[in-house]
């Protein structure tokens, strides 16, 4: 009966390892990069991708607080977005993020940078969209790194390297999070410029 019991118990934990680590290589294994190709001018995108009232229809994980208008981002603009909250929060909804532009180049740059209060405001995600004129539509290229994440990793593999790789670890998952979500609103941004 032991024997019975043991066999289920290691058969219970195989399955939880191998479920985590399928989930670990999902959110990971598509790298830091989204590429999406919609059927638009790099102009009508790159508009799309900086107007606030725009960008409101198409983002779905979050909503954004501000700024608002018709008025294009300029550099120095801070994107504050809030998601559904989680908990026993009253107020219904968490700030999710602080994002401030960095770099715009119209139509084929725009640069975000992810601050965080608890990181006294040094940069964790940095978001780097590119258009590409592909014919007569334009591919979209969204890059992310987590500079603050890869600078403790370095930091902490310095004195421990099972430190190192956790840390590492939890960067990749982020920068997978992040990918994932702007893939699903890169969706909606797509039938949105393409009129569907």
């Amino acid at each position: 009966m032991l024997k019975w019991i043991l066999g289920g118990a290691v058969l219970i934990i195989l399955a939880l390892a191998g479920t985590c680590y399928y989930g670990y290589s999902k959110l990971t294994g598509g790298g830091d990069t989204v590429a999406i190709t919609m059927g638009a001018s790099p102009e009508r995108v790159f508009a799309t991708l900086t107007t606030p009232d725009s960008m409101a229809l198409w983002m779905t994980s979050s909503r954004l607080e501000s700024p608002t208008g018709g008025a294009m981002l300029a550099v120095g603009d801070t994107l504050r977005f809030r998601g559904p909250t989680t908990g026993q929060d009253t107020t219904g909804t968490v700030v999710t993020g602080d994002w401030v532009v960095r770099e715009l180049n119209a139509p084929t740059l725009i640069v975000i940078e992810m601050l965080g209060d608890a990181a006294d405001g040094k940069v964790m995600i940095t978001r780097r969209d590119s258009l590409v004129a592909v014919g007569d539509s334009t591919t979209i290229y969204s890059t992310f790194t987590a500079p603050l994440f890869d600078s403790l990793s370095t930091t902490v593999r310095d004195r421990s390297k099972v430190g190192g790789s956790t840390l590492g670890s939890a960067s990749k998952m982020i920068i997978g999070v992040m990918r994932m979500t702007t893939e699903e609103e890169f969706k909606g941004l797509k039938k949105r410029v393409e009129g569907r």
